[in-house]
């Protein structure tokens, strides 16, 4: 049984136990149940320290009591209630905290952040304007001899306003892209950066090795700590057009790198089977502003099939055979 299914059972099992004494023949079901796997048993006692803690979460003031109490109401339908409940606690699990505004901590410290699903543009003091991509972070650090935007994750899309005195610098994890140009877009991925040249040229370097390149229109590049090198290239007009319309443009891309895309723009947990969805290739044009609706349409096209407890916890598997 995958980790994920056994979650989901010792979920059910910790709301089961909390709401009462169980009858014979849900004793004898659960007693099956913990000994028919060692991991039944430290699941379950995982899963009702989570479900504790979110118990006494909701009855805290502030937004994170707030934002459960919310969620799960009392005078909402028993099975409604108790599946939410449920789907917290999963999430819960996975993530080691509550993820209730899909907003990582340090985002409260940034100086502009987005929730995910959100966009948003802010034109700032030198007249370069950054668009945020939802779920994405930065710090704008400007001095009298350098403009310097960290991208603490996400993406960001950058229009740099002339400006020879001061160079424009995005930083990342991996390394820095220097603009000598106006329009590109940086995104912080897993262990590696990439940039995406829309407008004129920028310096791409690693931040250990110190190796650089330098793109064009249309180019791309990946920046990780121990190197660099250059990505397919793109047609700037169709990235531009899937900024301003909040879309994934897809063309054979793995489905695990679609629904990695698709977990950045939601509030709860995206789980699903990296080997297995990386054999499933993806074209397609997806809405990051409605993810709901992304994994609906992945569905009709591909052979997956979407399961899960509401929005907060949320399964992708590949569909089973026809005989």
């Amino acid at each position: 049984m995958n980790a994920s299914r056994i979650e989901q059972e010792a979920a059910e099992w910790a709301l089961c136990l909390g709401e009462g004494e169980l009858d014979a023949d849900e004793a004898r079901e659960f007693q099956a149940w913990l000994q028919a796997d060692p991991r039944h048993g430290a699941t379950l006692r995982r899963m009702q320290g989570v479900i504790s803690q979110m118990q006494a979460l909701r009855q805290q003031r502030g937004p994170v009591g707030a934002g459960l109490r919310a969620g799960v109401q009392p005078s909402a339908p028993r099975s409604g209630a108790r599946r939410t409940l449920l789907g917290l606690a999963m999430a819960a699990s996975v993530l080691g905290a509550l993820p209730f505004a899909g907003v990582q901590p340090r985002d409260w410290l940034a100086d502009l952040h987005t929730a995910p699903a959100e966009w948003h543009s802010e034109t700032l003091a030198d007249g370069s304007q950054l668009t945020l991509a939802g779920n994405s972070a930065v710090d704008v650090q400007f001095s009298a001899g350098e403009r310097r935007i960290r991208l603490l994750h996400g993406q960001v899309l950058v229009d740099v306003s002339h400006d020879p005195a001061r160079p424009f610098v995005v930083q990342t994890d991996e390394g820095s892209f220097k603009a000598l140009g106006t329009r590109f877009v940086v995104s912080q991925g897993r262990e590696r950066s990439e940039l995406t040249m829309l407008e004129s040229r920028v310096e791409a370097r690693s931040a250990v090795s110190g190796d650089q390149l330098v793109a064009g229109r249309g180019e791309r590049a990946w920046v990780a700590r121990d190197g660099l090198g250059p990505l397919p290239a793109i047609d700037p007009a169709r990235v531009d057009q899937a900024w301003q319309h909040h879309q994934l443009v897809a063309e054979g891309v793995p489905l695990d790198q679609v629904l990695d895309a698709l977990s950045q723009q939601r509030r709860g947990v995206l789980r699903f089977d990296r080997q297995a969805m990386q054999a499933i290739k993806v074209s397609a044009v997806l809405p990051l502003d409605d993810s709901e609706r992304a994994l609906r349409l992945l569905a009709e096209a591909l052979p997956i099939r979407i399961g899960g407890f509401g929005r907060w916890w949320t399964t992708v598997e590949p569909a089973p055979q026809r005989n």
